[in-house]
């Protein structure tokens, strides 16, 4: 019977942490619909993810501080309801900006549930089965990252972005139910009920100040008062924090924890592999859709096999880091994440997708052994400063995500820049270099110039749609029949026009000889009466006909042009095409390959993460 009620309380823990890690992958699939909904723009709705992101960012180290003080129930059940009842605003929003409104108050309660989840589990088991409890909890929250746009899609396809957040409220009730019912309240007994009121205040507008300027870098630009002002507040407001709470007797966050070296090198290994993350869950999305035009369900299919192999590999990861110790496992996941990396920095727009999909289960493997680091980070801790522990490394998470968008998509972006200029000037060039009517070279730079001075945050690379509207305007050009030019690449063509142009220039010839002959029929003095009217009007048929030759033949002959000019443009469009994708895809591999030096600079961290034996 315990048995059962230990099960079916983790059971509640873990429907309450798969519903949080679900919200997080899952309204990215939505921002389409969204957008459409609200007639706003990418940047307007990107607050959406922004604000919860925001609230995770900043409330997790404090949430797992106050279920410490006042009991880790309370704390869940109340994060339960925010994020149940939140999310059922979100469904009824009125406006774009009332659903990021809403979306952060949900955040505060996916900040309240996620660090609790671990030390409430260790309370139902015991400390002794950490390893366990810590593989459950990363397969249940890789499966829910991984089912996060599948079922996005679904829904959506099925019914309205509405019901992205709708779905949060059953999964919300039930874990409720189950946790006020069966779970006991527990709290670290030898923590102050004081709280630290300033300690709150200033880490909270320190990890503002930093996630803020890190998740909106981008749009408002670095070098902006708005971005650079908010960074400098937010480091400023950290050096604040550690002074005060060095000199505070009852801490908000004690700083001694930071003095045992494997929780320290924990907390950073889970920081870096966070940042490394941002490569196939967001800039290997960004590729498959924006250069290869999957829709956003096949991407997210491709992308899948991240999330189910650490599901696996997690498992894995524990039972090799009993024997092996955590800093080997942890060690060996921040290498195969490197390699991995470097892997994908080898694909190219015809690599096969079950090559794609190897690379990146071995970029999952690669997470799932360095996911040990969860472990590794709470097991030197005492027991009671758990729920503490579980909030710094999960906070740690949030921050090397924000800081993974912020490098590596803006280092991402610099790179598709410089891409773009090189592909605005080949493809001008190449249409400049191939033989088409002025009026077709001047509708197609118009159209390529048209496309690269679009806006940034519209897009960074040229879309289907857009090269799709490229094409028709430039062959509506193409189809007049004016100044054609000669063919000149294509032999056969070109010896086709000339024969063609050689005939209707005989058969110009052949008019003019038969008018003159015409003229002289009828001066002649032998010629007369009925013979010279028959004679005249068989000279003016024939000239008839063989105007009607010449003129046929003329548009033979432009036909032939039109044909020609026709197979210029493929080429040029066929040379255009490769050439973007070429450098498009070089752009990626570039951010890939910083990411993995990167990863692999760092991986020493890993032989810190576990207390030497003496």
């Amino acid at each position: 019977m315990q048995k059962t009620i230990k099960a079916l309380s983790f059971i509640g823990l873990a429907i309450a942490m798969f519903m949080g890690v679900l919200d997080s992958t899952i309204v990215n699939i939505a921002l389409p619909g969204i957008m459409d909904h609200f007639k706003s723009n990418l940047t307007d709705t990107s607050w959406i993810v922004t604000t919860y992101v925001l609230a995770l960012a900043i409330f997790t180290v404090t949430s797992a501080k106050l279920a410490d003080q006042y009991g880790r129930k309370k704390l869940m059940l109340l994060g339960l309801v925010l994020f149940g009842g939140f999310s059922a605003a979100c469904m009824f929003a009125p406006s774009l900006f009332w659903l990021s409104v809403f979306r952060f108050v949900q955040g505060i309660g996916g900040a309240i549930i996620t660090p609790i989840v671990l030390p409430m589990g260790i309370e139902i088991f015991g400390k002794e089965k950490l390893p366990v409890i810590t593989s459950l909890v990363g397969v249940i929250s890789a499966l829910a990252a991984a089912g996060g746009p599948p079922f996005g899609g679904i829904i959506l396809r099925y019914f309205s972005w509405h019901w992205v957040f709708g779905l949060n409220v059953p999964l919300a009730l039930c874990a409720f139910i189950i946790i006020l019912i069966l779970v006991k309240e527990t709290r670290d007994e030898t923590s102050s009920k004081k709280v630290d009121w300033f300690g709150i205040l200033s880490l909270t507008v320190a990890l503002f100040g930093i996630t803020f300027g890190l998740l909106k870098g981008r749009d408002y630009g670095w070098s902006s008062l708005t971005i650079s002002g908010s960074l400098l507040i937010g480091l400023t407001m950290i050096v604040v924090f550690v002074i005060f709470e060095k000199r505070n007797p009852t801490p908000m966050l004690d700083l001694k924890l930071f003095r045992i070296l494997p929780f320290t090198a924990s907390c950073l290994v889970y920081f870096v592999i966070s940042m490394a993350l941002i490569c196939p869950s967001l800039i290997m999305n960004y590729f498959l859709q924006n250069v290869l035009n999957y829709s956003a369900l096949n991407a997210a299919l491709v992308i899948a096999p991240v999330s189910l192999t650490v599901a696996v590999a997690m498992p894995l990861g524990t039972k090799l880091a009993a024997k092996t110790g955590a800093s080997a496992v942890n060690f060996t996941g921040m290498l195969i994440i490197g390699l991995s990396l470097l892997l994908l920095a080898l694909i190219k727009p015809d690599t096969p997708k079950i090559l794609m999909v190897v690379f990146l289960i071995f970029h999952g493997f690669g997470f799932g052994f360095a996911n040990q680091s969860i472990v590794s980070s709470i097991n030197p801790l005492p027991k009671n400063k758990s729920g503490l522990g579980s909030g710094i490394v999960n906070t740690g998470r949030q921050l090397g995500m924000c800081l993974g968008i912020a490098i590596l998509v803006t280092l991402l972006n610099a790179h598709i820049d410089s891409a773009r200029q090189n592909i605005k000037i080949d493809a001008l060039q190449t249409i400049s270099n191939r033989t088409l009517a002025p009026d077709v070279k001047r509708t197609a730079r118009k159209q390529i110039r048209k496309v690269f001075q679009q806006k940034k945050q519209e897009s960074n690379t040229t879309s289907k749609k857009q090269m799709h509207e490229i094409k028709l305007k430039i062959t509506q050009a193409a189809e007049q029949r004016k100044q054609l030019p000669r063919p000149t690449e294509n032999k056969y063509l070109e010896k086709l026009y000339a024969g063609s142009q050689s005939l209707s220039e005989a058969s110009k010839k052949i008019t003019e000889k038969s008018d003159i002959l015409n003229k002289l029929s009828q001066s002649s003095p032998v010629v007369a009466g009925s013979k010279a009217e028959m004679i005249t009007q068989g000279h003016q048929r024939a000239a008839k006909a063989m105007a009607k030759i010449s003129d046929g033949q003329g548009k033979i002959t432009q036909s032939i042009a039109l044909i020609a000019q026709s197979e210029e443009l493929k080429t040029a469009f066929r040379h255009i095409k490769h050439e973007k994708d070429e450098k498009i895809t070089q752009a990626f591999s570039k951010t890939y390959i910083l990411a993995a030096v990167f990863v692999l600079i760092c991986s020493p961290i890993a032989l810190w993460s576990e207390k030497r034996k003496a």
